[in-house]
């Protein structure tokens, strides 16, 4: 089961690309850059879900086999934080996604449990090594941050600003949210909710 998770997670890791593009970009060019991209992979995926084509099953997991793939998640959230957030804000919710989902993964893979955007009980979040490893990875991603030379359209985040915006991301991959029992993925919910942290807590 790890070896597999690995595999998927390294994929999942591979769009931090996108945030590293992006630092040596305007947002204009991102923005119409993510929506080729999301025009493209909807294609495919309307396709890959009416069966006339077939993805690599690396790309899956069992329960996207007849529902929308959480790649498509990850690019749509991508593509909303580029729009909506400030640069700076965008790029660290992205990597958070793509960084500290990914060794979240893997730590619940590891202790075989981790898995509960798709419980059956009404209320439930992750077991607590694993909330705590993602965490630290978000925070880790923040104290990078803060020590990287800026873009010319970038604005400085003190530390503690990636400190909630770790808080958003680990609220968004570890309690599961549902509209009308239905869960949210949770590469949508990572970076929106450390973006909408990041940028409340630096509006205050």
């Amino acid at each position: 089961m790890f070896l597999t998770e690995l595999r998927r997670k390294a994929v999942h890791a591979a769009g931090s690309i996108i945030a590293f593009a992006y630092y040596f970009i305007d947002r204009e060019t991102a923005l119409a850059g993510l929506a080729i991209i999301n025009a493209i992979l909807l294609i495919i995926e309307w396709q890959r879900l009416n069966g006339k084509i077939r993805l690599p099953e690396i790309l899956l997991r069992p329960h996207e086999k007849e529902q929308v793939g959480a790649y498509i998640y990850f690019q749509i959230a991508a593509l909303i934080s580029v729009m909506f957030f400030e640069k700076t804000i965008a790029i660290a919710a992205i990597l958070m996604l793509s960084l500290g989902d990914t060794a979240s993964g893997l730590s619940g893979a590891l202790l075989n449990e981790g898995n509960v955007r798709h419980s059956r009980k009404k209320f439930t979040v992750k077991p607590l090594p694993i909330v705590s490893v993602m965490f630290a990875v978000c925070v880790l991603i923040g104290f990078i941050m803060v020590r990287l030379p800026l873009a010319h359209d970038m604005k400085y985040l003190s530390f503690f600003l990636y400190v909630v915006g770790a808080l958003g991301a680990t609220l968004g991959d570890a309690v599961p949210l549902r509209v009308q029992g239905k869960p949210i993925d949770d590469n949508l919910l990572i970076p929106l909710l450390s973006g909408i942290f990041m940028t409340i807590a630096n509006l205050l």
